[in-house]
């Protein structure tokens, strides 16, 4: 048998493969290590969610921040209507709302609308718009501005 040496290039093949999964592999893992106190969050307020309100199916988690931060959950009740459920990221009391009762946050959006979440200003329920040009705080019944 013959012993077969690696040519330079395919050592240099090998080394750059060798380099592009590693850089690969540490963008990867500090991606998944940067959203795990994300998902971690989410889960613990679905949790908190389900067992103190009629929280049966969440649809959709955020987290917003006016003159608190709270932690947003969007969903259907055990009686099939759409609910809000506001947990303040501090103590204190949990805040669910009839998104029937309030203003359609659609009405509440233009062009540059990135995204819009139930939250709390001063205690009570809000649309916080954010817009590529900052973020605008409404009320959640009359969808009047609050922070403009």
């Amino acid at each position: 048998m013959k012993n077969r040496k690696m040519t330079r290039h395919s050592q240099i093949i090998i080394g750059v493969l060798t380099v592009i999964l590693a850089i690969y592999l540490a963008t990867a893992l500090f991606f998944w290590k940067s959203m795990n106190p994300y998902h971690s969050m989410r889960a613990q307020a679905i949790t908190i969610a389900k067992k103190k309100t009629d929280l049966k199916t969440p649809e959709a988690f955020d987290i917003a921040t006016t003159d608190t931060t709270t932690y947003s959950i969007v969903g259907i009740d055990k009686d099939n209507k759409e609910i809000g459920v506001l947990i303040p990221k501090k103590a204190g009391t949990i805040t669910v709302v009839n998104l029937n009762e309030g203003v359609s946050p659609s009405t509440l959006t233009t062009k540059n609308t990135k995204s819009v979440v139930l939250a709390l200003y001063k205690n009570k329920p809000a649309w916080e718009v954010n817009n590529s040009n900052g973020f605008k705080v409404y009320d959640f019944k009359s969808g009047k501005a609050l922070i403009d």
